[in-house]
């Protein structure tokens, strides 16, 4: 800055000082023009009084009084100069410290080394923020690799190599949790497979059961119609029934390992009207073997069409409507209710039964759940719910559980969107 002639040397009025002193003391009469700028001066006779000059009033004492004192310094960075006049003494008083060349920052900012540590404090700081920020954001780009492992682990994607950061620390969480995840991956596999196997057991049992239980039932029907003893006849017709529960049973059976393996899954366009008449017929069908009246019914603004699997969605249908049945009172009724509620399609079915507890509610629809003995019948295994929301959760649905204000019964509301192929 010096070599720039942007800041005075600290010498620098001192030295301009210097060079006008023999013009202060032989002048007629001392003018600012011989004083530097930046600098005062007083100009005294020899008894003390003042003649003229630029200190302030107040100030003209206080010079007098350390020239008496024969002081060279006023404060820090002040100090003065005397000259000797024929009759008079000049007094000039000059700084003696590096200060700017301009004019305004000279004024404002006077004391050039406090604002140099200012500005080196100041340019400290800004790179403290800036360093911060910059390791904020190579930090955060570190630890997204860690995020996205845990993301992966979180969604079971266990085959994958970890990518490492450039950061120790975070690579022995990853580490840590590259180790974890083979663990995991190791025993997810192991329990996958013996759940595999577990189904395909099932599901050979049940279908190696139904050879001999069709030849219980071809026997136990011969002998109906051959057998006249009514005692018999009445053991037979138990053979009959015990016969059809154990293929019910089965059905179930087979309806619940398909719907925990991957079930082949094929929307269709399906005929609103054609779709909901095969159901009111199944429906129908099932009421009238207790004298239960069937009343089913359309909203406004039912579309023409929607898409789904219309397998899946019958069978969704009418697990539900077989549950309303078996739970409703002989004589009692049963409402199926079609609607259009935004961008999906709703399916309401209300029975007169007693209604789900609070217990029923919230685990009516997990796989196996029986609820309350006073509710559930003999045929009831706890399955049809638990199939109804596998099969909705395919098409982005739902299945809604709640008691219904009209028939003081049960309501289950199966929903799904309009088109599931968007």
């Amino acid at each position: 800055m010096l070599k720039a002639n942007i800041v005075f040397p600290a010498n620098y009025f001192e030295k301009k000082i210097q060079q006008n002193g023999n013009k202060i003391t032989r002048v007629e009469k001392v003018t600012e023009a011989l004083v530097p700028e930046g600098c005062q001066y007083g100009v005294y006779s020899r008894q003390g009084e003042i003649l003229y000059g630029n200190f302030k009033v107040r100030e003209f004492q206080e010079v007098w009084r350390d020239f008496k004192n024969n002081k060279v310094n006023s404060g820090r960075y002040h100090y003065y100069k005397f000259f000797y006049r024929s009759n008079e003494i000049c007094i000039v008083r000059y700084p003696l410290r590096a200060q700017f060349t301009n004019l305004f920052l000279r004024k404002y900012f006077p004391d050039i080394e406090n604002l140099s540590y200012i500005l080196a404090f100041l340019i400290f700081i800004m790179e403290i923020l800036l360093l911060s920020a910059k390791f904020g954001r190579y930090f955060s780009k570190e630890m997204d690799i860690l995020m996205k492992i845990t993301e992966r682990i979180k969604q079971r994607n266990l085959d994958f190599s970890p990518r490492y950061s450039r950061i120790y620390e975070i690579d022995k969480v990853i580490n840590s949790l590259d180790e974890m995840k083979m663990a995991l991956k190791d025993s997810l596999e192991r329990q996958w497979n013996m759940e595999s196997a577990r189904k395909n057991q099932i599901s050979s049992l049940a279908h190696d059961i139904k050879t001999p239980l069709t030849i219980i039932r071809g026997n136990a029907e011969l002998m109906k119609e051959s057998c006249s003893d009514p005692a018999a006849m009445k053991y037979n017709q138990h053979i009959l029934e015990s016969a059809g529960e154990i293929e019910r049973y089965l059905t179930l059976l087979m309806d619940m390992i398909k719907s925990e393996n991957s079930i082949t899954f094929n929307p269709v366009k399906i005929d609103t009207k054609t779709f909901f008449k095969k159901v009111e017929t199944a429906g129908k069908t099932l009421a009238d073997r207790k004298d239960i009246q069937f009343v089913s019914g359309k909203g406004e603004n039912v579309p023409e069409f929607f898409h789904g699997d219309e397998e899946l969605l019958y069978r969704a249908l009418v697990n539900v409507i077989s549950n309303a049945v078996e739970y409703s009172p002989k004589g009692g009724k049963i409402n199926l209710k079609l609607e259009r509620k935004d961008h999906r399609i709703r399916f309401s079915i209300e029975d007169s039964g007693r209604g789900f507890s609070k217990e029923e509610l919230q685990l009516a629809g997990e796989q196996f759940y029986r609820g309350d003995s006073s509710r559930t019948s003999r045929d009831h295994c706890g399955l049809g719910l638990f199939i109804a929301r596998s099969f909705m959760k395919l098409h982005g649905g739902f299945v809604k559980l709640s008691n219904s204000e009209i028939t003081v019964g049960a309501l289950v509301i199966l929903e799904i969107p309009i088109d599931v192929l968007e």
